[in-house]
């Protein structure tokens, strides 16, 4: 299998803003992988690995409702150019959802670890990584930060390293767990 365009790198608002030598250099350690019908990319509470980018198919991501005998409370469908597992790559806590494949499909996936390693090796993708963070955060509807970071993250001045990633992550992890049970 060939690998894609770095356009569907660049798709990722992570990466968005990065040059064309950052963005080959993130899909050089990606792997493109087959995914059939009615298969799970990962479950719920399954070890985050890393990011997962839509090349074709279509994935349904769904959550248990932790009431016996319940269906799953579908959150979202998602196809080509889309992505799954961002928070995952950084923080590396369980799954929050499941990703089922409703079509047979492709992803292209980038393992946290390698992730990792770049982040400390490439300033500019770290940079580029906490910058969408903060934005994230500091746009999030109904989302108050009372902490003396605040600041900080608003005016995106957080050191661009993986343990303040880490902490934007679990912060929007936390608001999406809000928001998906409203």
């Amino acid at each position: 299998m060939a690998k894609p365009d770095i356009n569907v790198i660049a798709r990722v608002p992570f990466f968005s803003k990065l040059p064309t030598t950052d963005l080959n250099v993130i899909l050089s350690i990606t792997q493109v992988r087959q995914i059939d019908k009615d298969h799970n990319l990962f479950s719920q509470s399954d070890p985050a690995d890393g990011l997962y980018v839509i090349l074709s198919g279509k994935f349904q991501i769904y959550i248990f409702s932790g009431i016996k005998g319940a269906p799953p409370k579908v959150l979202a469908t998602i196809e080509e150019g889309q992505y799954v597992g961002e928070y995952g790559l950084i923080d590396g806590n369980p799954r929050s959802a499941s990703v089922k494949a409703l079509t047979s499909g492709e992803v292209l996936y980038l393992p946290s670890q390698a992730f990792a390693f770049l982040l400390e090796t490439q300033p500019s993708i770290a940079i580029c990584v906490i910058d969408y963070l903060c934005g994230v955060v500091t746009n999030a509807p109904k989302l108050r930060i009372n902490s003396p970071k605040a600041e900080l993250i608003r005016t995106k001045d957080l050191k661009p390293n993986l343990h303040n990633m880490t902490s934007l992550a679990a912060i929007m992890r936390e608001y999406n767990r809000m928001m998906a049970v409203k």
